[in-house]
């Protein structure tokens, strides 16, 4: 689910304002880039809140970043709200942490495997949902780097122009980059 979802399918969009369900990481990250880029940033500080900050919104293209892998009951009403306000997107990775691992930042060939088929990885008793699995691989493969990864605050390296350029580079359908 991690293609941009709305009524036209005219891709890339290009926001001018974006939401985020996270309310730490990754909202470090896409206020970071909506700062570079000049665009308003607001988290919804959790999924049940973004159906109504989309209430409120005006007629600029919004994109609404969020976990698809923890967005499943409120799909149906935002899917709903795409269709009856063209101007607002849907874009759905697994988590933010996902989004990392698939970006090509991290080298390791394990994470690429892995990422081909996560099925294969995650113990459905040991993990409530992929975004935890996906949390906690890249917190184990940063361990100790430079890339060191906590979800309650961004490690400022990945603000860096050249690492913020590879995860913008690796999400389709949004256009982010400078």
């Amino acid at each position: 689910m991690y293609r941009i979802y709305s009524d036209e399918n005219i891709l890339p969009i290009k926001p001018e304002k974006i939401i985020v369900e996270d309310s730490n990481s990754g909202y470090d990250f896409f206020h970071s880039v909506s700062e570079d880029q000049n665009l308003e940033c607001e988290s919804a500080h959790g999924k049940t809140k973004i159906f109504d900050l989309l209430q409120k919104a005006d007629d600029r293209q919004i994109c609404v970043i969020a976990d698809g892998a923890a967005i499943g009951a409120e799909m149906n009403r935002l899917y709903k709200q795409c269709q009856a306000k063209k101007n607002i997107h849907l874009y759905l990775p697994e988590s933010f942490e996902w989004i990392i691992l698939n970006s090509g930042l991290l080298k390791e060939n394990v994470i690429r495997e892995i990422l081909q088929a996560p099925e294969e990885y995650i113990e459905s008793s040991e993990f409530f949902s992929w975004e935890r699995y996906f949390t906690k691989l890249l917190i184990e493969q940063t361990e100790g780097a430079y890339l060191k990864y906590k979800k309650s605050r961004l490690n400022k390296v990945y603000l860096h122009e050249k690492n913020k350029d590879t995860i913008l580079k690796s999400i389709k359908g949004i256009k982010l980059t400078r």
